[in-house]
């Protein structure tokens, strides 16, 4: 069989196989689909993706691909006796809201403010029907009984941590629609009761009341954002936010949200990074994962956040393909449905005490596909007997004997040098061995190519030997 190593292998030492029975050669990964890898915990429960979770959407988004389209609420039998509720008008993010819905600033005439103050109830119907055009009719009524509470409660103080102070929508993965939520607060008949305002993704309404007890670094919505206007001053803290104005998280609930990671043609730390973009998670804290997963195929892997709604983390269901992975990271092959484009889908939450962290599992599960094979001979009178003759002898010696872990080029790095690299360092020279990380390497993009060659010829107008400040100086130089 050692013809049928390649002269890179050759090079590295790699000529043989050490097993008690005749090998063959295949070809492995030659579809990313080919390679299904699923991590076991240390429970030894196998992670699989069971169940699948799309976020709450409303109506609207349920029925029309263009949710961001305002389709009047089925039950608002009022709308078809008002004349209003007929008239639209465009406001700066192109969806559409009942004309009684003004920006501020906006004159109404006497009359439609006089029906108000008539008949308060009809307000408050109003108001529900143009909140269902964005969210759950459900989510709406909720909200409405909210800011009714507060409305109609005596005055009570500020610090009293027991009073709900905010009511926080389900989480809504259309920006255009969250968009029009924050013009809708903004409008006449929001703006006189409550304030809209943004937390770890999702929108927070407040009752008017507390508007002063709103965080200063939390946006306010609306096109292109901004931070929260109606609290311009300091609180004497560098302008942190306020922890005590977090939510309250459950005495009888753990503290971590454990879910299974399933990817396809993407690595995990990629992978990780982009749940984090997607759901608007803190960077820093990140999600907790027990090992990296190949790029190249089907994996699945157990992950945690710290104390947060799974809601949030559904944002990533709503869509198909990683459309916005990097170009590296968003083709392949193997699945003509998505053009060999990434996926990530999250599911199986459920709260535990501990965090998924590095090296907490007890392996990994894999199912292999091997094609092309090859038992030697010859290849243009295949004697099928003898390939299944020699891979039951495979299977049997691997079954009975187990088998060593494979060494082969992965362990030599994406440009099979890192063995050169480890020599130098045992050598102790390692300006060589940062030499030979920087030299130029093939099937690199132009840019880093580049790089690379600036990187070499840094020195060319310096004496090293003589001026180590100028040498120091044109490293540094390369390196901005």
């Amino acid at each position: 069989m050692t013809e049928r190593y390649d002269d890179a292998e050759r090079k590295l030492g790699i000529s043989a196989y050490c097993s008690p029975h005749e090998g063959f050669g295949a070809v492995v990964k030659a579809r990313y689909s080919d390679f299904v890898v699923h991590e076991v915990g240390l429970n030894g429960k196998i992670a699989r993706l069971e169940s699948l979770e799309t976020p709450q959407q409303n109506d609207t988004a349920s029925k029309n691909e263009a949710p961001t389209e305002a389709i009047p609420n089925a039950n608002a039998d009022a709308a078809d006796e008002s004349e209003n509720a007929k008239k639209k008008m465009k406001l700066s993010d192109g969806v559409d809201v009942p004309s009684d819905a003004k920006c501020p600033g906006n004159v109404g005439d006497d009359s439609q403010k006089d029906e108000a103050q008539s008949d308060p109830s009809t307000v408050w119907e109003g108001r529900q029907r143009d909140l269902s055009k964005f969210i759950d009719t459900n989510v709406a009524q909720e909200l409405m009984s909210f800011l009714q509470l507060h409305e109609s409660d005596e005055p009570k103080e500020s610090k009293d941590n027991d009073v709900q102070k905010f009511y926080t929508l389900p989480l809504i993965s259309e920006k255009q629609t969250r968009r029009s939520i924050h013009e809708l607060m903004k409008s006449n008949d929001f703006n006189q009761l409550a304030r809209a305002d943004n937390h770890e993704g999702r929108i927070r309404v407040w009752h008017k009341k507390f508007e002063a007890d709103m965080p200063k670094d939390t946006f306010s919505g609306g096109r292109g954002g901004g931070r929260n206007k109606n609290n311009s001053k300091k609180n004497g803290r560098g302008g942190k936010r306020d922890r005590s104005m977090r939510p309250d998280w459950p005495s009888d609930r753990p503290d971590y949200l454990r879910f299974v990671l399933y990817k396809e043609n993407i690595d995990t730390s990629t992978a990780a990074k982009d749940v984090v973009r997607m759901a608007h998670l803190n960077p820093k804290r990140g999600i907790g994962y027990a090992g990296m997963k190949d790029k190249r195929g089907i994996t699945t892997q157990y992950c945690s956040v710290y104390r947060m709604e799974k809601d949030q983390l559904l944002a990533v269901n709503a869509r198909s393909t990683n459309a916005n992975a990097a170009v590296e990271n968003a083709v392949g092959g193997g699945n003509t449905s998505t053009k060999g484009a990434s996926i990530i889908k999250l599911g199986n939450f459920e709260y535990c005490s501990s965090e998924v962290r590095l090296g907490t599992l007890s392996g990994n599960r894999f199912d292999i596909v091997l094609r092309n094979i090859d038992v030697g001979g010859n290849t243009d009178n295949i004697d099928k007997s003898l390939v299944h003759k020699k891979l039951e002898n495979a299977g049997k010696a691997l079954k009975e004997h187990g088998f060593i872990n494979y060494f082969g080029m992965q362990r030599f790095g994406r440009s099979q040098d890192t063995h050169e690299v480890g020599i130098a360092i045992l050598k102790g020279d390692f300006e060589a061995a940062v030499d030979i990380i920087m030299r130029e390497k093939t099937e690199e993009s132009s840019r880093i190519t580049e790089a690379r060659r600036q990187w070499a010829k840094r020195f060319a107008s310096i004496d090293v030997t003589s001026d180590e400040n100028a040498a120091r100086e044109a490293e540094k130089k390369c390196a901005r």
